[in-house]
């Protein structure tokens, strides 16, 4: 089949160039539209159902939302993984699918078993969005002139700047960080509503009942038609105070003479600060899952000068100050650095040992048309430009079949030339090229085979490599048609008049010696042969087993994300202070451009953290303006020593963002190792994570080693007393409503400014709930309205309970995180798995894992162990089938 198509070629050499040309047209085309991405997304096919439940503790939540949810996902198709997380007010559940799970199938069965959850009244499911751990592309502040006022910065955002940035094509989700959300809140007073004899529910019950609009059909008159609407909704706060509640006497008695009305904010669930500002507000912009990074972020920055134009109030501007700009253009630049240094090496070997320039030149010519081949095979598979693609090809192998055939044509061609009869330069280039066609086939399928084990691998390890294989391949098949096509056309066409052949005296001396070399090895040849074998013996039995292991290969992406773990219970605003001397300690290095702190969690809820976490953004300056620090990493440990010497007991990881993140998703941690322990006590497993600790900080190289989950923090637990209840006349409802509505904040009604909506919320002024004991003294009103004092009908006490509760697989889990410094992630596990099976038992009923990258790192080493003696065979058939 080759010699056909070689010989077809040369009769139709036009075609075949005017064909080479159309592929390079095509190949450039693909190159303008392909995404461009550091790495490959190795995020897994995840669906997350986020559902709030506000005012629970932890435990409740996780009875009443995570656990019916994860009961009712066990048998959707395709899943491998059901974790979860749940913190106050909040359930995170993440379903992990097999690889090659279409998107949206997965989302439409995970709704489907969501339509039919029966879930308790006020907590609301819904799906997360359609993201990746790898899709963050964007990262603003909202900035005012003057004093900001952050409920109005939160309410732009709210309604004017993220609706605006949804619109931009491939934008998934736009989350905010920080901030105070607007509410209108009926502030009680309780000796108001003794006074005048009112219960929380009278005040509740008027609000609701006094905000409703109707609609009354249409009525006719004549040849006219008028829809009939009635308007009794709330307009302003001058109407909410003017809400009638009951009459005593004769008098009125009005929402205004009970309670305060007015402005308030929403319990914030995040503090967002940068460089020397306490408070502000912060948006992240999310890609949409398989979207090109460099256009959806050229059309984001588009719709952000577009607001700061003219879509916000005066004085108002968005400010981005982080984005994937960086991670995009030193890619290119690499990228263009590694393809540009490997052509220009080739050609000048091609030169030394070629001679001839338009030899060379012809041969070099496979290396970009290999390279735009291969960019069209990647635009139809979905395969970014990355360091892991196009910056992995190895030029040197692409030309080697270029080379074999040149080198036969050109020889050819000067024998014929010298021995001076006529020749037809056609012909002569069509038997040198069938001389050499069967072992140019041969080898270049020989190189495609060896990827054949990366070609196989699964999961995270096939998504990060196989594009990669996939690459050289593509490139490696075109580099093959060029050489058994392109190169024989053009070989007739350059040297139509012949072709003298040169030679390089260098490489005629080393030819010499090479002969002379190889003669005594033949004459030894046995020798030769017992020496190779203990040399690769004694290669296998002690270099081999000393060779660290890595997975993952180290990606700078420019900026620093720290995460802090301060003790368990601290408030929010107590976090943020915290906060805000971490931002001062990280402004004192000249190497740090910006620091970004964001104390708690962002309001979408896809990262469920405690107010006691703190995560930072750190963006250096160019390494340009740098006097103190030569790398990245000697920044990273000069910070950390600050930090920890600032807070010696507080616990510190430094990572990047993107890789936290992807790691985190698909491995349940983003640290490089993690024990962890699955149980049904909590308390047992906090003793294991804490005897896990004490061991993994024995071992060599291990560092930042912590329990990943925060442990138990204070809780104000009001049990309410049966038998007190039932003495009293008071219903169980009753108390819980109180805690719901008059201490929770849980809405009772809406309000709306135009477009625009805003929660009603009735509670107790904060001046009423300082302390367990003013909250023991609210009234809960029995059936005849009489005020009985909390505290005679329920218990109010202090009690240690769960800040956060992770799952998986239907069982609690805790893992204890390590970082490994200084030596190679396989022998560091080796080692500390044999000491924990020397030291540590895990009770019955326990489990124990070990997570993280080296997970992956094992699988792949199954993996070769079977496809590598499987590649070897292929190899010997090949050579059988080539020699024989």
């Amino acid at each position: 089949m080759i010699p056909a198509l070689i010989r077809t070629a040369l009769r139709y050499r036009w075609a075949v160039l005017v064909m080479t040309v159309l592929v390079v047209g095509l190949g450039v085309w693909s190159f303008l539209h392909q995404r461009i991405d550091a790495y490959p997304d190795i995020s897994a096919q995840m669906v997350q159902v986020l559902t709030t439940y506000p005012g629970r503790a932890p435990e409740e939540v996780e009875r009443q939302v995570t656990i019916p949810i994860e009961i009712a996902m066990r048998n959707v198709p395709r899943v491998e993984t059901i974790r979860s997380r749940t913190i106050f007010g909040l359930s995170v559940v993440q379903l992990m699918f097999e690889e090659g799970t279409e998107n949206y199938w997965a989302r439409q069965r995970v709704q489907e078993k969501l339509a039919g959850l029966e879930l308790p009244e006020g907590a609301t499911p819904e799906l997360g969005p359609l993201a990746t751990a790898y899709g963050e592309v964007l990262r603003y502040e909202l900035v005012a002139d003057g004093t900001p006022d952050l409920m109005e910065l939160r309410t732009l955002n709210d309604w004017v700047v993220i609706p605006r940035l949804l619109r931009v094509p491939g934008v998934a989700d736009v989350s905010n960080f920080g901030g105070y959300a607007k509410q209108y809140a009926v502030l009680l007073n309780p000796a108001q509503l003794q006074r005048f004899g009112l219960s929380l529910s009278d005040v509740v019950d008027a609000i609701k009942t006094n905000n409703a609009s109707a609609g009354g059909s249409v009525l006719s008159r004549g040849s006219m038609s008028f829809v009939i609407r009635g308007r009794g909704s709330l307009q302003d706060t001058a109407e909410l105070g003017a809400i009638f509640i009951k009459s005593i006497g004769g008098t009125p008695i009005y929402v205004r003479d009970v309670a305060e009305v007015g402005l308030d904010s929403m319990v914030p669930a995040g503090i967002f600060s940068k460089d020397r500002t306490d408070e502000s507000v912060e948006g992240i912009a999310l890609l949409r899952k398989g979207e090109n990074t460099s256009e959806v972020l050229e059309k984001v920055k588009a719709a952000v000068e577009e607001l700061n134009t003219s879509g916000l109030s005066e004085g108002v501007r968005l400010v981005p100050f982080y984005d994937r700009t960086f991670l995009v253009q030193s890619t290119l630049h690499t990228v263009a650095h590694s393809v540009l240094l490997g052509i220009t090496l080739v050609v000048l070997v091609l030169l030394l040992f070629l001679g001839r320039p338009v030899m060379a030149a012809m041969v070099a010519l496979t290396i970009p048309f290999s390279l735009l081949f291969a960019l069209i095979l990647m635009h139809f598979v979905n395969i970014p430009i990355g360091l892991l693609s196009v910056g992995a090809i190895d030029f040197g192998i692409i030309v080697d079949g270029t080379v074999i055939m040149a080198d036969n044509i050109a020889r050819r061609l000067g024998e014929a030339s010298r021995g001076g009869s006529p020749h037809s330069v056609i012909k002569t280039v069509l038997a040198a090229a069938l001389e050499v066609e069967r072992p140019v086939f041969f080898s270049i399928l020989m190189i495609i085979g060896a990827f054949l084990p990366l070609l196989t691998l699964t999961r995270i390890e096939g998504l990060l490599f196989r594009p990669m294989a996939l690459t050289i391949v593509f490139a490696l098949i075109g580099a093959l048609l060029f050489a058994l096509v392109v190169v024989p056309v053009l070989a007739t066409v350059l040297f139509r008049y012949g072709y003298q052949e040169w030679e390089n005296p260098l490489l005629r001396w080393f030819r010499s010696r090479y002969a002379e070399i190889l003669t005594r090895l033949l004459g030894a040849r046995w020798l030769v042969v017992v020496a190779m074998v203990i040399l690769l013996a004694g290669v296998f039995m002690f270099i081999v087993p000393r060779l660290g292991t890595e997975f993952l290969p180290y990606m700078d992406e420019g900026v620093i994300w720290v995460r802090a773990n301060f003790p368990e219970g601290t408030s929010l605003q107590q976090t943020a202070q915290f906060g805000r001397r971490l931002r001062e300690v990280a402004l004192e290095f000249p190497a740090v451009q910006f620091i970004a702190v964001q104390s708690g969690r962002n309001d979408s809820g896809t990262d469920p953290f405690p107010p006691s976490r703190i995560e930072m953004m750190i963006g250096p300056k160019p390494r340009a303006a740098w006097v103190q620090f030569k790398t990245k990493q000697d920044l990273v440990a000069a910070l950390g020593a600050r930090f920890r010497e600032e807070f010696p007991t507080t616990r510190f990881n430094f990572t990047q963002p993107i890789i936290d993140s992807v790691t985190e998703d698909t491995n349940g941690t983003s640290a490089n190792l993690a024990v962890e322990f699955s149980g049904p006590d909590s308390d047992v497993l906090l003793d294991l994570g804490r005897q896990a600790v004490a061991l993994l900080r024995r071992v060599p190289g291990a560092v930042d080693v912590n329990i990943e989950q925060e442990g138990p923090q204070p809780q104000l637990v009001i049990q309410p007393d049966r038998a007190l209840c039932a003495r009293y006349n008071v219903r169980i409802e009753d108390v819980t409503r109180l805690i719901n509505i008059a201490l929770g904040g849980e809405p009772v009604g809406t309000l709306y400014e135009g477009e625009r909506r805003f929660d009603i919320v009735a509670k107790f002024a904060r001046e009423h709930l300082r302390s367990p004991l003013a909250i023991g003294r609210l009234p809960v009103h029995n059936a005849e309205g009489i005020p009985i004092p909390l505290s005679q009908v329920a218990k109010i006490e202090v009690v240690d309970g769960q800040t956060i509760i992770a799952r998986g697989e239907g069982r609690r889990r805790l893992t204890v995180r390590c970082d490994i410094v200084g030596r190679d992630q396989g022998g560091f596990v080796a080692e500390a798995q044999r000491l924990f099976e020397k030291e540590k038992a895990v009770p019955n009923g326990y489990r124990v894992s070990w997570l993280g990258m080296f997970e992956n790192l094992a699988r792949a080493r199954q993996h070769f162990q079977i496809l590598v003696p499987v590649t070897i065979a292929v190899f010997y058939i090949i050579l059988l089938t080539t020699f024989v």
